[in-house]
């Protein structure tokens, strides 16, 4: 059936230099936590095709080259196949047959919250279809409660919030549950420099973030574990880089970044691998600082070159069989449109 008009949504994906983890239950409710992430100009599209006349639900991933049909809604199942996107579809309930599909800029499993960046993008692809009026803010708590409650996926928040916010975030969970996002106060000298300072690296090293959080999650709960005092310091960590970035103290923040990989590799041993220990051995005489994104285990990694560094550390990640991927702060979060 032919579409009446196509609904478009854009996302970024994001990097998470300090306290990353920290936005995790139960630590999130039981302590309260803080982290910094930049939303970056890597991107998730999300697509929306509503059908007149028809009913039918297609779901469809480019980059798994996969696809669904359904004769209706009600007919798609959460089944473990792109049960993100069905889940989405579930909640927001269009009425009449659509086609949806997304893709994204960057390999899956790269650790830059693409599974946030694919719920907001598809969230704000069907408002846009819809005629939904909703904020940024709550288009990230809704996608998170999809992947988390729906989808039963473990995790945080932070993925759905650098992905709907765009640009440099502070974070703060609150004790018994509640998050408040303000934008950072960041000069533009010292954004100018990150873009040109920073490396950012995918090793080839798929990480599984939901299997590291169960990780994490049993070592929270072992009696004299080290998970608890390395998320209080991830969260002191996180507090003192916004002050060096709103300072514009980049050279701080890039020692900052290494101190937080530090305690992250504390939260449990899967966060690391053997792959990431030789980008690190192959990055360090060329870096102020640098860290893996996400939880962890293989992945991107962000670095900070030293000044007159960056084309020698790229040369040093390439050699390991590293792809660089181009480096931006995105500034407008997500944005959403229609073409006819």
């Amino acid at each position: 059936m032919p579409g009446t008009f196509i609904a478009i949504a854009r996302a970024p994906m994001r990097v998470d230099p300090a306290g990353g983890g920290t936005d995790c239950p139960p630590f999130s409710v039981e302590h309260g936590g803080a982290l910094v992430n930049f939303g970056i100009t890597r991107y998730v599209h999300a697509r929306v095709e509503m059908l007149a006349g028809s009913k039918e639900a297609v779901i469809r991933s480019e980059d798994l080259n996969r696809e669904v049909h359904a004769n209706s809604l009600s007919e798609l199942k959460l089944d473990g196949n792109l049960d993100l996107l069905k889940a989405v579809a579930k909640r927001m309930k269009p009425v009449g047959g659509f086609r949806l599909s997304v893709a994204s800029d960057v390999p899956p499993g790269s650790g830059l919250g693409s599974s946030g960046a694919v719920g907001v993008a598809c969230v704000g692809a069907f408002d846009e279809a819809m005629g939904t009026p909703r904020t940024q803010e709550a288009a990230a708590e809704l996608a998170n409660d999809i992947e988390r409650t729906d989808c039963g996926n473990v995790g945080g928040n932070q993925d759905s919030f650098g992905a709907a916010l765009g640009g440099m975030n502070f974070l703060t969970y609150h004790k018994g549950g509640g998050t408040s996002a303000r934008k950072l106060r960041v000069p533009e000298e010292a954004v100018l420099e990150l873009e040109r300072r920073c490396v950012l690296v995918y090793t080839g090293e798929v990480h599984l973030s939901g299997s590291i959080h169960q990780d994490i999650k049993r070592s929270y709960a072992l009696p004299e574990s080290p998970t608890v005092d390395a998320m209080k310091n991830l969260a002191r960590v996180a507090r003192e880089s916004a002050e060096a970035l709103e300072a514009c103290n980049v050279d701080r923040f890039g020692a900052l970044l290494n101190e937080n990989w530090v305690h992250h590799k504390r939260l449990h041993e899967s966060c690391d691998s053997a792959t990431l220990k030789k980008f690190y051995a192959a990055a360090q005489d060329h870096i102020t600082g640098g860290k893996t994104c996400g939880a962890g285990g293989g992945g991107c990694v962000l670095f900070l070159a030293k000044d007159g560094h960056r084309k020698a550390l790229e040369r040093a990640c390439e050699d390991l069989g590293g792809r660089l991927l181009p480096f931006g702060i995105d500034r407008k979060g997500l944005l959403r449109w229609r073409t006819a």
